[in-house]
């Protein structure tokens, strides 16, 4: 049992059972089932009597561990619009032949359900007595490969707010659906993982969403789907030769294509809740400070003739 908050917790358990003795056979365990425990190790001890006034007892320790804690609680969430959280929806343009006016949307998600957020808030939940921090940093239109990125990334980087960088970008480099654009997108993020290495930040590297290319409301920006599972075997790559976590956001998507928006492109506010899990899953397989005590509870009693 784990504490959430650093107060006591409410421990439950099952009765011990009584082997022999005569029924009916009554157990009374102090403290009782359903009792509060603090923090640290407490003994229950449990009383068995049958009819015949006969009593046998046991005893058990209960855990209940301090609440859980990361090792680091400052996030870096660096991208393009998907981590901006925009939901393509800036046009009632006609034709997907103003795709390339139209690439940079300005509507946003509320800011409760843009990923960054959303991940914030599952954070702050779990890890209720530290106050963790997710800065969303997503610009729309970047490429991974432009300069300009790794410059913003690397002022970001600099300026030592942050501990870990949440690293989701290249889907703008595959616009033109051109795949030599790949290989140079993936320069772009390894610059940018071994910037954040450099200034003693752990990057995560994320998988990009994938995208509909029947999804056309107000434009179709899904026209270079077929590019995004190539690109993402390469972020796999790249984040397995630089010995860093994986977040695969579109294996996590798993071809449901609920998660992505009319356009084709951005995620719907279901796919931005989906990125938040798939982001906290890692972090907390990473980063959460491991527990070493467990819970146990001997579950026999003899009474004996």
């Amino acid at each position: 049992m784990q504490s959430i908050d650093g107060g006591a917790a409410a421990v439950t358990f099952t009765q011990p059972t009584v082997a022999n003795g005569k029924a009916p056979v009554n157990v009374v365990c102090t403290p009782a089932t359903g009792s509060s425990f603090v923090i640290g190790q407490k003994t229950v001890t449990c009383t068995a009597t049958d009819s015949l006034e006969r009593t046998a007892t046991c005893s058990f320790p209960v855990t209940v561990l301090e609440p859980p804690r990361l090792t680091t609680t400052s996030f870096l969430a660096f991208g393009d619009s998907i981590t901006a959280g925009e939901d393509g929806q800036n046009s009632t343009a006609p034709s997907a032949t103003l795709m390339a006016a139209q690439l940079h949307p300005y509507l946003l998600f509320p800011q409760p359900q843009r990923y960054p957020q959303k991940l914030q808030d599952m954070l702050a939940q779990r890890y209720r007595t530290q106050s963790p921090t997710v800065s969303n940093r997503g610009s729309a239109g970047e490429m991974a490969e432009d300069r300009a990125a790794q410059s913003r990334f690397s002022s970001l980087a600099s300026s030592r707010q942050y501990s870990v960088a949440l690293i989701m970008e290249g889907t703008n480099d595959l616009y033109d659906r051109d795949a030599r654009a790949v290989p140079r997108a993936i320069d772009g993020l390894r610059q940018m993982i071994r910037d954040a290495k450099s200034r003693d930040m752990r990057p995560y590297l994320a998988t990009v969403p994938p995208m509909n290319p029947a999804a056309c409301s107000p434009v179709c920006r899904g026209l270079a789907w077929s590019l995004v599972s190539g690109f993402n075997d390469s972020v796999r790559g790249l984040a397995l030769s630089e010995g860093i976590p994986l977040v695969d956001v579109y294996q996590g998507f798993d071809g449901n294509f609920a998660f992505i928006g009319p356009d084709g492109l951005h995620p719907s506010a279901e796919g931005y809740a989906k990125i938040a899990e798939l982001f906290f899953a890692e972090i907390k397989r990473n980063l959460e400070v491991p527990s070493t005590s467990s819970l146990s509870i001997q579950r026999t009693m003899p009474v004996r003739r």
